[in-house]
């Protein structure tokens, strides 16, 4: 009767009954925990494609360009549609969610088969679909006003001596992760903007009252890759003057000068886009202003024809507000890679609009002058001892500005 009434070894028994529950449970949350890892994959992979999409529709404006660049993306992450039971598939406009209908907004939703161990024997299937969506698009306006494209140079934004920029109500913005992509020489220099970033680092002092912050995110060309009509053929209409006085405007709202062109003073160009194939010169004590108009200093390399403004002269620039060159007072398109001097010694420009000369370095000099524009957007940009004026142009021009800030909004 004793041995009946021992009670060792009970423990034990309760162990083994529930083995098979507490691994079950284990193979439970390690299937889990692979298909949440899944998850998360396909939404980075859906992530990196809308954003790729959104991109490529504000450089492009072409929906079934943005959708071939959703895809690359997704491939680049892993998924490419119709291989290996992966599907992406991209909306534009969206058709879920609460910016459905809305067009330049693209909706990307990523699925793949996921292997599964355990959780098989439930479903009797070896994989488990998962998925991943995103929404991304061009919602509202860029605060860049200063952005410096190049992605990798060193000193690709070098400001000296006693320079001053006021960028009021928009920031600065330094695309290359090179360690020393901004260089300062001396302490004299005035930086004050809304942010300094840098998605690399800098060399010499720290500005002030605007401090410089290193390693900051990766921001997207506020402008895209805007290009002019290529001569020869890109014009309907060609001028050979050069020289031009008094009130010009662009036959049809396009004209392209075949020979290197003088602007005298009080020569006035009216609404449309003004390409100079050989460069354009404003000389001494010229004043000379554009209505409704851009600057095309068409080229190819680094020596092709550019701007030439002389000392003690003046150039006033307001930019069209539509059209494929809306806010673009000065544009030097990438091919052409001469670099650009907008100010020197006591030249002065007053543009409402954007300088925009994304494959060139950009140079102001001298402080008997200066540059008031609505934004410098360049492939690297040298600032000595002079003054820039920077009034957002979003802040301007709040209903059509074409400086956007691409983000993912679902």
């Amino acid at each position: 009767m004793k041995i009946l009434k021992e009670e060792n070894g009970q423990t034990l028994i309760l162990v083994a009954l529930s083995m098979p529950v507490l691994i079950g449970f284990l193979a439970f949350a390690i299937d889990m925990g692979s298909l949440y890892r899944a998850k998360r994959n396909l939404q980075i992979t859906a992530d990196a494609a809308a954003t790729a999409a959104a991109l490529d529709y504000l450089y492009r404006g072409s929906v079934p360009s943005a959708t071939s660049a959703a895809q690359a993306a997704a491939t680049a992450n892993g998924v490419t549609n119709g291989s290996g039971g992966g599907v992406v598939t991209v909306n534009s406009p969206p058709v879920n969610g609460p910016n459905a209908g809305t067009g330049g907004f693209f909706e990307v939703i990523v699925s793949a088969p996921s292997a599964v161990t355990f959780i098989s024997v439930i479903t009797h299937s070896r994989t488990m679909t998962v998925a991943g969506r995103a929404v991304a698009g061009a919602p509202s306006a860029s605060d860049a006003c200063i952005y410096i494209a190049n992605t990798s140079a060193s000193d690709v934004f070098h400001i000296q001596g006693s320079s001053r920029i006021t960028a009021t109500g928009c920031g600065i913005y330094v695309n290359s992760n090179n360690p020393n992509a901004v260089t300062i020489t001396g302490n004299s220099s005035t930086i004050s903007a809304d942010q300094f970033n840098i998605y690399g680092g800098f060399s010499g002092h720290q500005t002030a009252p605007t401090a410089m912050t290193p390693n900051s995110a990766p921001l997207s060309d506020p402008m895209g890759n805007i290009t002019g009509p290529t001569p020869p053929g890109g014009c309907s209409n060609t001028n050979s003057s050069t020289t031009l006085s008094g009130s010009y405007t662009a036959p049809g709202g396009l004209v392209c000068f075949t020979k290197a062109v003088t602007l005298t003073s009080g020569t006035t160009l009216g609404a449309g886009l003004y390409v100079f194939e050989n460069g354009v010169t404003i000389p001494a004590g010229a004043t000379v202003r554009v209505n409704g108009g851009t600057l095309d200093l068409y080229g190819v390399g680094s020596s092709a024809g550019t701007l030439n403004q002389s000392s003690n002269s003046i150039l006033n620039i307001t930019a069209p507000t539509s059209g494929p060159y809306n806010g673009i007072a000065i544009l030097q398109p990438l091919t052409n890679t001469t670099p650009l001097q907008v100010q020197f010694g006591s030249s002065n420009q007053t543009l409402d609009g954007v300088i925009y000369a994304p494959g060139a370095k950009v140079s102001l000099q001298d402080n008997g002058g200066g540059v008031t524009a609505s934004g410098v957007f360049a492939d690297s940009m040298f600032i000595k001892s002079s003054n820039l004026t920077i009034p957002s142009y979003s802040a301007q021009h709040p209903a059509t500005t074409p400086l956007k800030h691409v983000s993912l909004v679902e």
